[in-house]
Order: structure tokens, then sequence, then C-alpha cells
């Protein structure tokens, strides 16, 4: 494959962009969920752009496959320190690298394709928003993680914006703006008449959604309506599913337990799988919980496996499973995890990759849940969401449908060790708090435990891998819920009609041309 020169310089550019991208998001060098360099968002995509200015059709492709390889490979480097993988978490990572890099590399192509429709910066972010739309949602359900919008969380007065259009709507914006300052400072740079004008309009526009948003909040009043305590045990993942160490591990959260204090808080949340155990089915388990929890004197919801027989087959359906549990410490309802992850809670195409023996034994096998759920504590309402279900926001509409007043999800993120997954997981779920105007109370075994406010602000969180018990209180905003909530992703299945519409219009102009 031949190229015009200049290539090398347009591929620096695309890893310039990617870097950028990167450092936006929670990552390597800068271990937190709030980075100091997640402005960087804004500006990330301008080299990229500059690199695809005048490229032929096959050169967009390429330099959007070198960009959207460099930049989840970047973001995603945890997928290759998983220890459960055998060995081949690093080819598991380069399989879904080079899997998401194909969207970029779509846009690339179809950037370069529409060059002949001159709609100015518009067609970047419909291009852009279309396929992470698809990115998101297909095939099983879908893997948003590294969707541009994501990375402001650490703005609360930015994610105003979501509560109006989703996170796809911030990435639309985010896109618009990169496409709008790269062609104002090349106008700068050029010496173009009316480049100031190009430069300082995206941020005149940025100022008004900060200002909007910083508004918004000020004249919003919450309503206390009561406290969480969040358990975080920090069981090594090495320990958590030996049988062995099942005693030890309700030993733990029993221990703390008996640290909440007084006032005791009005609802407890256990991790994702913290009793290790069909806890329905096993008189042991089930017996040690509720003695621990009838001890407290409030509510608990506790991570556990769950099963049941198929109301049309006889089989036994098994499932990754909350459990809520009243203060007397008796059962009062579960909830079955409905968006279950590819290859790890269930295996696509099993029956042809079974040469990969012990690795496909040693992944689940779970049944999809039927509905979701609406849990009560003393003073609110909940639905509980399970580790994975809390990055798409289609699933987290559902749920809020309940009428929940608050949102409560349960993970285990010590699969990836003291890497950024699992900030970057949490900062996913402060966006669907935003998305809602709904508080997000999140537990998860080795961290990240935080509450929001219901517009994403995080009022306070835990470092990975403590022993402690976090307390937060629950702020609920009085409302009807959010157009994002009631009328869900509209904005990204225009920007696909538009996308055809805008291929037909350049095959038109093309024929026109007489380039057929």
């Amino acid at each position: 494959m031949s190229f015009p020169p200049g290539t090398t310089k347009r591929i620096f550019l695309c890893l310039a962009s990617a870097a950028l991208v990167i450092l936006s998001f929670p990552n390597y060098l800068e271990l937190t969920l709030l980075p100091k360099t997640a402005f960087l968002g804004w500006i990330a995509l301008v080299p990229f752009f500059w690199a695809l200015e005048g490229v032929p059709v096959r050169q967009g492709a390429f330099l959007g496959w070198v960009f959207g390889f460099a930049q989840f490979g970047g973001i995603l480097y945890w997928v290759g320190q998983i220890e459960a993988a055998k060995g081949l978490s690093w080819l598991g990572w380069f399989a879904l690298v080079l899997y998401l890099s194909l969207y970029p590399l779509v846009f690339g192509f179809l950037f370069s394709l529409l060059k002949r429709v001159s709609l100015g910066p518009w067609v970047p972010p419909v291009l852009w928003v279309g396929l992470e739309y698809l990115r998101g949602t297909h095939p099983w359900g879908g893997f948003s993680w590294g969707e541009l919008g994501y990375s402001q969380a650490p703005y609360p007065s930015i994610l105003t914006f979501t509560a109006w259009f989703g996170v796809h709507g911030l990435t639309f914006l985010m896109v618009w703006f990169n496409a709008m300052a790269a062609e104002g400072l090349s106008a700068v740079l050029q010496g173009r008449e009316g480049r100031w004008s190009r430069s300082l309009m995206p941020f005149f526009v940025l100022g008004m959604v900060w200002v909007y948003g910083s508004l918004e909040i000020d004249r919003s009043a919450f309503e206390k309506k009561g406290t969480v305590a969040m358990l975080q045990a920090s069981i090594p993942q090495a320990e958590k599913w030996s049988k062995a160490n099942e005693t030890a591990t309700l030993q733990r959260f029993g221990k703390l337990v008996k640290g909440l204090g007084d006032p005791v808080p009005d609802l407890v949340l256990w991790p994702e799988t913290a009793a290790p155990d069909f806890l329905s089915w096993s008189p042991d388990a089930l017996r040690r919980v509720e003695r621990i929890i009838k001890g407290s004197r409030t509510y608990h919801l506790v991570g556990c496996l769950d099963a049941a027989r198929g109301a049309r087959d006889p089989k036994t359906l098994s499932y990754n499973a909350a459990m809520a549990f009243d203060p007397d410490g008796r059962p009062s309802g579960a909830y079955h995890k409905r968006h279950l992850v590819p290859f790890g809670e269930f295996v696509p195409f099993q029956k042809y990759i079974r040469f990969l023996g012990p690795v496909i034994g040693d992944l689940g096998n779970f049944d999809r849940g039927a509905r979701y759920e609406l849990f009560r504590a003393k003073g609110f309402t909940y639905t509980p969401l399970i580790c994975y279900e809390v990055i798409f926001p289609e699933d987290v509409s559902a749920a809020i449908r309940t009428g929940a007043d608050s949102l409560v999800n349960i993970s285990n993120d010590a699969w990836y060790g003291r890497t950024a997954s699992a900030y970057q997981h949490a900062a996913m779920a402060v966006v669907r708090s935003a998305e809602q105007h709904k508080p997000l109370l999140r537990c998860s075994n080795a961290g990240i435990c935080l509450a929001t406010d219901p517009f994403g602000k995080v009022l306070g969180s835990t470092r990975l891998d403590e022993v402690r018990t976090f307390i937060s209180d629950v702020l609920v905003l009085k409302g009807a819920g959010t157009f994002y909530s009631r009328h869900g992703d509209w904005l990204p299945w225009t920007c696909l009609v538009v996308t055809a519409f805008l291929l037909v219009l350049g095959r038109v102009r093309a024929v026109g041309d007489g380039e057929e």
C-alpha cells in the first residue's frame, strides 16, 4: 500500500490525537476518578482532523484506523492484565482493540468520501455519533468504553448537557467543538478571512453550556432522603471464589457491618458477588448473611449468585444477582442481571471455540434476568444495576422507569488490579447519574465506591484496595425526570439517518461531476 508524500506527518498527528484522548480519561499516568487532564478532550481531535484534510478515501480510512488503534489500545491497556485469562489476556486486548479501531477507520473513510458535501463542521459529529451509537449497541449489546463524552465526568456543569441529549449529545458537542477548533486554528495560521470568528465560536458555545449548567445546579434544591453505607472489603480476586475462604469472606463483611455505628444508615450496600454462593439455595450461607443483617437493624442489598427453575424449561437457570433484605434479616426480593458481559458471563459462539478448552470452562455461563426491580429502603427507593450494566444508557433509562428515587450500582473491578479500569468504569456511572438526574450510589469490592448528587457531582469516593465503610447522604431532586430519560437516543438515530442522506447526496454529486 502506497500513500502520497506527507503520510508520516499525518500518522504523527493521529498518534498525537490518540494520546490526548487517552489523557482525557483516567489513565495509567493519573489513576484518579476525576483527572485534571479531562479538559484535553475538547482539543484532542484537532490533530486528527488536520491529518484528514484533503486525503483520498483509502488514506482517510488508514489514518482513522491508526488513530483508533492507538486510542483504544491506550485506554483499554488494562484488558491485557486480566490474570484469569490464563496468558491470553494480551491476545484478547489485541482482538478487542483491533475490532474497536474499525469504527474510526469507517469514520476516516466516510469523512474523506463526503469531502464533496460542503456542510462544514457539522459533518464530523454526525458521522462520529452515529458510529459511536452502533459501537455501543452492537453486537451482543455493544461496548461503549472510551466514548469521548465520558471523559467529562469531572465537570457537573458540562454534564447537565446529557440530561437533554445523553452522553451521545455531549460527544456530539465535543466533536463539533474539535472540528470547529481545527478549522479555526487552520484559518488563523493561514491568515484567512473570518479566522477569529471561526476560532472563538466554539469557545462561546462551550461557555454558554457551562453557564447554563452552573445556573441550573445553583437554582436546584435537593432533598435528603436518607443515608447509605457502602462496604468495601477489598477481597483479592484469587481468594474471592475459593470455597475455603467463603466463611472468612462473610466474616469480613460482618465486621464492616458491626462497625456501622449510630445512627444506622438507611441502606447498606454489599458489592457484586459479596456472598460468592447461590445464596437462596445455600441454607448455611443464607443463615450467616441473615444474622449479620438482623444485627444491624437496617435494609441491605447483597451481591450474590441465584438460581431458579425455568418457567417453560425444566433446567435450572443461574444468575448474577443482588438480593434485598429487610431489617429483620429476611430476603424481600432479588434482581437478576440483564446485560451480561460477553466472554465473561456468557460465551458467544461457544460451540465453535471449544478448542480453547479450560479457558472457556473458567468463563461464566449465566442466564439473563427478566426485568428491572424497584426496592425500598427507609425513606427512599432504588433500582439496582450490576457492574457492566451501568455503562449502557438505555439500560439505565429502562431501570429508572421503575420509578426509583436513586440508582444503585454494585460491582467488582478487582479483576483488573490497580489499573485505570475501575476509575474509568466509575466515571461512566457518574455520567448515568447526570443523564437521569438521579443520585448514584456505587459499591465495588475493591473500589471505587462513591455517591453523587443528581447532577453527577461526586460527593465522596474511596480509593482502590481500601478496606472501609463509605457513608453518604442520599440527595434527591424533585421532578419528572429528564428530557433524555423520556425521549432516549433520538439524537444518534438522527445522525444515522443524516449520514445515509449525506452518502446519497455525495453519490449524486459524484455522478453530476462525472466521476462515475
